[in-house]
């Protein structure tokens, strides 16, 4: 698509067995939902991003997200959203009621290429051919059906099977968590694994798409949530911890990543 055409549907009620899709939207970030506050909904959403990356938080717990990641957020489940990139990210968010109990536990997964074409080919047929000022327009209703399907399959086949193993990703990850303190910049990064920097970029995006700046962001939201849910460990410690000299520092960061103070998250988490 040479120009992009953002979609929301809202009030679709598309009801299958099992299930009522309510909401269907395929948008760029605004500059606003580049920093998502941790927040809960009373429906179940999928998420995939299909372009930039960031940092998404459930229930506390941060994880990097790119090209592909696709997020199941069951109902009054916390989550929020840092951009870690200049570019706007793109994805698709469907909203849906459950009939029953919920089908899983929050959970996430990459698509595969192929299967990101399949579905970026649905979406581009669905915007060239479908009236999408009618809403309950049958057409349109069976083009989300097929990618609700699609997205459901993904989730519902066997994880552990489809996981996918980055290890030179994963060996940063490791060295990072076993360190008493995370180093304070990428280069030291670069500097403990005995390589350039650039080099190093270079194999992680080649893996995940991130960077070792996303990283150590991911590593440190983890390492700073931990300690704040340690309600006697004072925040000075948990900065330096967390490779900050400074704490009024680190609470800058923390606010800007998370959308409140480190005082007011340990608040509201112990």
């Amino acid at each position: 698509m040479k120009e992009f055409q953002p979609i929301f549907l809202e009030n679709l009620r598309i009801s299958i067995p099992g299930y009522s899709i309510l909401r269907f939207a395929h948008h760029k970030h605004t500059q606003k939902s580049d920093l998502i506050e941790e927040h809960t909904h009373p429906h179940s959403q999928f998420l995939l991003y299909l372009r930039g990356q960031g940092v998404q938080t459930l229930n506390g717990q941060p994880l990097g997200v790119r090209r592909g990641t696709l997020l199941y957020i069951p109902p009054n489940t916390r989550h929020g959203f840092i951009k870690s990139i200049t570019s706007p990210p793109l994805s698709i968010v469907i909203n849906f009621k459950e009939k029953g109990s919920t089908k899983w536990a929050a959970n996430n997964k990459t698509l595969s290429p192929v299967k990101l074409s399949e579905l970026e080919g649905i979406l581009n047929n669905m915007i060239l051919s479908v009236d999408l000022h009618k809403a309950k327009n049958i057409a349109t209703s069976s083009k989300i059906l097929q990618i609700f399907s699609l997205l459901f399959s993904e989730l519902e086949g066997n994880k552990d099977q489809d996981r996918k193993v980055y290890p030179f990703t994963e060996k940063i990850r490791r060295l990072l968590r076993e360190l008493p303190i995370i180093p304070k910049s990428p280069r030291v990064v670069a500097t403990l694994l005995g390589g350039d920097l650039s080099s190093i970029n270079r194999k992680v995006r080649r893996e995940t798409a991130l960077n070792v700046g996303t990283i150590l962001d991911e590593i440190r939201q983890k390492r700073s949530y931990e300690g704040l849910k340690q309600g006697n460990l004072p925040i000075s410690k948990i900065a330096w911890d967390c490779g900050f000299t400074d704490p009024n520092y680190f609470a800058r960061w923390f606010r800007k990543k998370v959308g409140q103070s480190p005082r007011q998250w340990r608040e509201g988490n112990l």
